[in-house]
């Protein structure tokens, strides 16, 4: 018994203890690359792999993070601040009570930011990644609000065929003539009935090229007056920014993050 007891105590000790120095790690480390601003996503994830303790670390943006993988570009860019603080500031300064949808959460870096904000009452995050949905799963489990869904938004209900990139778990997707894999999909029935009624929604969506016809499912699934925001990777591609663009004509573009192949859009309802 007094064993048992000894045993339950060091356990308690030892967890309480990996979780400070993480914390710590975390906040010398965010410091540390503010100060030089000089390569500070690859410093950031090289203390962190080279220091972090137990299972999880802290990321740049202050969430603990399951599971580290940093063979994976996608993990690093969560982990090291690589998306920028935009949106990061955005969803955490939201004001009113919310919901977030999370649509290609891979392993859910902006599921757990909006978690921070008070004001945020549920999560839904997609993934259909099998591989990745697990960490997904893990990083929510202690956030009873939020909810992990192996499953990808599309016109209809059933199997696709799905590319899992070796290399970048953010670069996986839907794709009918190199695949590796099937994924479960579902349509806008699914959809709403996730939805809370009277309450704000934001929502992103980062699906590799899908997304026109996943925003179209969201059009025809919600009350648009419910939806607060929508932020969107959209490719550099004129003719499928302009279908977007007109699909989404009761929004308002308030920010965009130009990049090489692509682009981020924050669009806000008129």
């Amino acid at each position: 018994m007094i064993y048992r007891v000894l045993v339950n105590i060091f356990h308690i000790l030892s967890k309480n203890y990996i979780n400070l120095h993480n914390k710590i790690l975390f906040l010398s480390t965010k410091i540390f690359v503010q100060i030089i601003k000089f390569k500070k996503v690859y410093i950031f994830n090289t203390i962190t792999k080279l220091f972090h303790l137990g299972n999880f670390c802290y990321s740049y943006y202050n969430v603990k993070l399951y599971n580290p993988d940093f063979n994976d570009p996608t993990f690093r860019y969560c982990n090291g601040g690589a998306y920028g603080n935009f949106y990061y500031y955005y969803l955490k300064k939201i004001k009113h009570k919310f919901q977030f949808i999370d649509i290609g959460a891979n392993i859910g870096i902006y599921s757990l930011i909006s978690s921070k904000n008070s004001e945020c009452l549920k999560i839904d995050s997609f993934e259909p990644n099998s591989k990745i949905y697990n960490n997904l799963k893990f990083n929510l489990s202690e956030i009873n609000y939020a909810y992990a869904h192996n499953l990808a938004i599309s016109d209809s209900v059933g199997q696709l065929n799905f590319y899992i990139d070796p290399e970048s778990s953010g670069s996986s997707k839907i794709d009918k003539k190199k695949f590796n894999s099937t994924i479960t999909t579902i349509n806008r029935d699914f959809l709403k009935k996730l939805i809370l009624r009277d309450i704000k929604i934001n929502i992103k969506i980062d699906v590799e090229g899908h997304e026109y016809l996943v925003l179209n499912e969201i059009m025809h699934s919600f009350n648009l007056d419910q939806i607060y925001s929508i932020y969107i990777e959209i490719e550099n591609n004129e003719k499928n920014y302009e279908d977007i663009k007109n699909l989404l004509n009761g929004f308002t573009l308030i920010y965009t993050e130009k990049l090489k192949k692509k682009s981020n859009c924050l669009f806000e309802k008129k």
